[in-house]
């Protein structure tokens, strides 16, 4: 038990020490209840300034089935990745839904809102500010990138990053993701309406898919099937299906396609990204 307990000590302030800053979505309390008493973090993870020019930043949701937010490989592990490529890479803690749908979006909402309105604060361009997200959190990533808001800030991300993620709840995966979002019982309604591939449009933005095609947990078509919507309406679009993997493998070295996904990413970059910057 006590290592056990050292082990755990030891991650948390890997993770604190490597953040460069911390916050709290909603300071004075979220307009929305889940029932529980979580609260919406961001931490932030800053590339080296090189010079003048502001960088673009990614707002990162991680996995966990709307269950739990795992947060290691899906979510810091990728933040100090981006940081090396020069983009920043900051990290949403959001709230679980405990089957209330609008938390995780009112989270990721306020969160797009901090970024872009604190973008000088972290030299950041508020007009390259992408989101990225694995599994359930690419779910979330991926109808959060056509939502409209009638905030007086943009909040629709200029580019996103999914990886293995859940898109259509017409198709239920394992792990209760759509239960986990919309309750037991959804109406037609709310299934189409949570369903990523039924809300693309010509102003989704540019996206990349990686994915496992031996994925068990999510299969690869959720991908295949965002991937078709957003070449219909003429996005710009990219999709990887490596031959094995499974689900999960986020920034696990020992994924055997590691090395190759982080290769395609940064070209991906490079090309829709980071363009102007070099």
């Amino acid at each position: 038990m006590k290592k056990f307990i050292v082990f755990i000590l030891v991650v948390f302030v890997s993770v604190s020490v490597h953040s460069q800053d911390s916050l709290k979505v909603w300071p004075n309390g979220a307009p929305s209840d889940n029932g529980l008493t979580d609260e919406a973090e961001l931490f932030i993870y800053l590339p080296e300034k090189k010079d003048s020019q502001k960088t673009p930043a990614v707002l990162i949701c991680p996995g966990g089935g709307y269950a739990g937010v795992s947060a290691v490989y899906e979510g810091h592990a990728f933040a100090k990745w981006l940081a090396t490529q020069g983009v920043a890479g900051i990290v949403l803690k959001y709230r679980l839904p405990n089957q209330h749908k609008e938390v995780p979006f009112d989270d990721a909402l306020e969160a797009m809102s901090i970024i872009r309105s604190d973008s000088d604060e972290w030299h950041i361009d508020a007009n390259r500010v992408g989101i990225a997200g694995f599994s359930a959190g690419g779910h979330l990533a991926a109808v959060f990138s056509n939502l409209n808001s009638n905030r007086d800030i943009n909040i629709r991300p200029d580019f996103a990053i999914l990886f293995y993620p859940v898109i259509s709840f017409e198709k239920v995966t394992k792990g209760g993701t759509r239960t986990n979002l919309l309750g037991k019982t959804p109406s037609a309604n709310e299934i189409y309406s949570f369903s990523a591939d039924r809300l693309v449009t010509k102003n989704t933005p540019p996206t990349i898919i990686f994915v496992s095609d031996n994925d068990s947990s999510v299969p690869s078509t959720h991908s295949v099937m965002y991937y078709d919507a957003l070449k219909e309406n003429d996005v710009p679009a990219a999709l990887y299906v490596f031959p094995e993997g499974e689900h999960g493998w986020g920034m696990i070295k020992s994924f055997k396609y590691y090395d190759e996904s982080l290769s395609l990413l940064k070209m991906w970059l490079n090309t829709t990204v980071l363009t102007s910057y070099n």
